[in-house]
């Protein structure tokens, strides 16, 4: 208990000996009332200027040929098909809007890499200056590689410029009037008017070289992703020329989408002489093909392979057929030629084993009909009946022409048997040999089937292209345009008053402390010093 009434009296006692300087904290409070007052009055009311934009995905291939037949299933089998869709990295879109390419693209468009103040004032001008500098020649603007600082003054009707650059003096230049060309070692630089109706006025100008530029906007723009599961970004920045805002985060928008479009554009143009040239090469393959093919069923007679191997079959089926009748043909003529040399039948009629039986003016029939004749006649008689030898007679004269048309008739069927069985020869080393011409014409069946595919899916992926191309829109699609909100960002009231608050504090705290501090080394540095 004695402890913490020590602690509240020596509380007190610092309470007191600070309140015993309240003339000291009044000066402080007057002083930063003053400097918080200059604050909201001077710093120029600064606005948050934002936009919205919504990334759209790429149509893939699947997208656009769904539906066109074969050649889309055949894109599917290749894996370059089947509904799949591009994708949409959204980080690396942001990478590309924060680019110091686009940037610099965007700084250079808008000028915002020139700065124009008055002497002593820190306000950059933006659209409403009095003149204006550029650079005369776009190489000067690529490639500055340090800051030029111009500082333009009007005396006596005349306009008088002094340039200053890290490396290099400075450099005067007096004109009459404007517009004047400013040749210095970075390159040379063109001031002429600004804004008409505005009179020209000091002016200090710093050309920032286009990059550094860049670099300082990617350090002000705030982009960022809408939500985690989606593709829209915000953009936004802090400016107090609204319309420098604006314009900037819109000519950005513009800047990437015409850069992702222009390299759509160029990939596809680059694609579609690509295909143009395959499919020109793959025309000249299927011709060369289709001759190769139609010189292969000449030299081969091949029409068309089932056929053809249907027809073989049933050619052969036949020829066969036929030599088993001739062969039995053969085999019944020799019966007969036997019969006939026979002298036991000399007299007996032949068998009807030809089919010749039923021709009346054969010889075999007529031979019959004698034989049958004289032997009615010696049945009805007897031998001595005088037309037993004339028909005798007859009948050795036929029997020796049915001898010869029986010769004549089995080598007639030999030679028939000998035709059919070459023709049945050419038919088997035809169909021996049928296999290998088979297999030679599915190997350039196949040829011309994989060319025809790959012909097919080219198409198919040119067409796709043309249409990506006609139909190729904007990546960035704008939900809001870039727009200024309502409420000033700066100056903050409330950080005035939290500024004076702390201040007022803080400065007599450090003061009387400091002060304290000195006293006791000043004291003690004396009782030393005796």
């Amino acid at each position: 208990m004695e402890q913490k009434d020590t602690e509240y009296i020596g509380l007190k006692t610092i309470l007191i000996n600070y309140m015993s300087h309240w003339r000291l904290f009044l000066g402080a409070f007057l002083f930063t009332l003053a400097a918080g007052i200059l604050y909201v009055v001077f710093y120029p009311r600064t606005y948050e200027v934002m936009a919205r934009i919504q990334l759209q995905e790429d149509k893939g291939i699947g997208a656009v040929g769904a539906g066109l037949g074969e050649a889309a299933g055949l894109l599917r089998s290749f894996g370059l098909g089947g509904g799949v869709s591009g994708t949409l990295n959204v980080d690396d879109e942001l990478n590309l809007l924060t680019s110091n390419a686009l940037m610099k693209k965007v700084a250079l468009d808008l000028g915002i890499n020139v700065e124009y103040t008055r002497p002593r004032s820190f306000y950059r001008l933006y659209d409403n200056t009095p003149i204006k500098l550029t650079a005369a020649d776009s190489l000067t603007r690529e490639k500055l590689s340090e800051e030029v600082k111009f500082i333009v003054r009007l005396n006596d009707g005349s306009i008088h410029i002094k340039t200053k650059s890290r490396s290099r003096d400075e450099n005067s230049f007096t004109f009459a009037s404007l517009p004047a060309v400013l040749p210095l070692p970075e390159g040379n630089f063109i001031l002429d008017y600004g804004v008409k109706h505005l009179p020209i006025e000091d002016m200090d100008i710093l050309y920032k070289p286009a990059g550094w530029k860049a670099e300082e906007m990617e350090k002000e723009f705030t982009i960022e992703v809408y939500s985690k599961n989606s593709n829209i970004i915000e953009l936004s920045c802090t400016d107090y020329e609204r319309n420098r805002a604006v314009n900037t985060i819109n000519k950005l928008i513009s800047y990437y989408n015409r850069e992702t479009t222009a390299y759509m554009k160029e990939l596809n143009s680059k694609t579609l002489a690509y295909l143009d040239a395959r499919i020109d090469s793959l025309t000249l393959d299927l011709q060369v093909i289709e001759i190769e093919i139609a010189d292969f069923k000449n030299i081969n007679s091949l029409t068309d392979v089932e056929h053809d191997v249907q027809f073989y079959v049933a050619q052969l089926a036949e020829i066969q057929t036929k030599i088993v009748e001739l062969e039995t043909q053969a085999h019944l003529i020799r019966l007969m030629s036997d019969f006939v040399k026979d002298p036991a039948n000399q007299y007996s009629p032949m068998p009807g084993l030809m089919s010749q039986e039923g021709d009346k003016s054969s010889p075999i029939q007529l031979y019959n009909q004698m034989l049958i004749e004289r032997a009615r006649i010696i049945q009805n008689s007897n031998e001595n009946n005088p037309l037993v030898p004339s028909l005798t007679l007859q009948s050795d004269r036929l029997r020796e022409s049915v001898y010869l048309s029986i010769e004549n008739l089995e080598k007639a069927t030999r030679q028939s048997i000998s035709d059919m069985k070459a023709k049945e020869k050419i038919l088997f080393n035809t169909m021996k040999s049928y296999p290998g011409k088979e297999r030679s014409y599915i190997e350039l069946k196949r040829r011309q089937e994989i060319a025809q595919g790959i012909y097919l899916i080219l198409l198919q992926k040119r067409e796709e292209t043309a249409l990506e191309s006609g139909l190729a829109s904007e990546r960035g699609k704008i939900i809001d345009a870039a727009f200024v909100k309502k409420k000033p960002v700066a100056p903050r009231k409330i950080y005035a008053a939290l500024g004076i608050i702390l201040f007022t504090i803080l400065i007599p705290v450090v003061w009387l402390f400091i002060q304290t501090q000195v006293s006791s080394l000043l004291g003690e540095y004396r009782r030393r010093k005796q």
